[in-house]
């Protein structure tokens, strides 16, 4: 039996499709257009050189984020943000007026990641790391994104792994010679 996706897996395809049309080229580059507008709105927060998060965390992401931060170095002319799940929840989740949202397989307290982080050069989002810490039974994976094109895809055993190579992916992608 296969799962219904989750309203936040549905709105986010919405808003690809909404972008794209149906062959895989097009798909790729309407979720690189929708991850750049993210990094894009989200550019008044974010600094060169470092990774950046949201203030409202749950203690569990927070002690995430923490570990996160501490292990990947950002290059200097990159910028990089930790979504949360809870906050990317809140983020793309539809609501009826005055009713609950419906949850898929997996409620926002029970998130199916450990969240996601977005990087791009600081002054060009032509090329975009996005890293999902994913949950077993999903595998964590690192994919970039070049001008519509998915450029290189990194998959993973366990979200360590992920983390432990992470540094890596972005200094082998988005840095600068200078930076």
């Amino acid at each position: 039996m296969k799962a219904s996706p989750s309203p936040s897996s549905s709105r986010i395809a919405d808003i690809i499709a909404g972008r794209t049309t149906s062959d895989r080229k097009n798909l790729i580059e309407g979720w690189q257009n929708l991850l750049q507008d993210l990094l894009t709105q989200m550019k008044p927060y974010l600094r060169a050189g470092q990774l950046v998060t949201f203030r409202t965390l749950t203690d569990e992401e927070r002690t995430f984020f923490e570990a996160l931060h501490s292990s990947v170095k950002v290059p200097t002319s990159v910028s990089a943000v930790y979504l949360s799940p809870s906050v990317r929840h809140r983020m793309t989740a539809r609501r009826p007026s005055g009713g609950q949202q419906p949850s898929g397989d997996r409620s926002p307290e029970n998130p199916p990641d450990k969240g996601i982080l977005l990087a791009g050069r600081t002054a060009d989002l032509g090329i975009i790391v996005n890293a999902l810490f994913a949950k077993p039974p999903y595998t964590p994976a690192i994919d970039v994104y070049d001008t519509g094109r998915l450029l290189a895809g990194y998959v993973y055993n366990t979200i360590d792994e992920c983390l432990a190579d992470l540094t890596h992916v972005l200094h082998t992608h988005l840095k600068r010679p200078s930076g």
